[in-house]
């Protein structure tokens, strides 16, 4: 089961990891969606559905601008 893929906290118990953090920046699954945390003043919950546009949209090739 991929992270994206939990609908329940019980979905998420399954993962070997419900998260991870490097340094001071993490990232957890928190079931409807996703949790970043920077700092430790710094919480933004997410939805699955827009967490997934924004991975996807960070993820795909943009045309490069024409710099000329």
């Amino acid at each position: 089961m991929k992270p994206c893929d939990c609908e329940t906290m019980l979905d998420a118990l399954v993962l070997r990891e419900q998260g991870i953090k490097f340094n001071n920046q993490s990232i957890t699954v928190d079931p409807p969606g996703v949790i970043l945390e920077i700092d430790p003043y710094v919480r933004v919950k997410f939805t699955r559905n827009n967490f997934k546009r924004f991975a996807e949209w960070y993820l795909t090739n943009q045309p490069g601008k024409d710099v000329t």
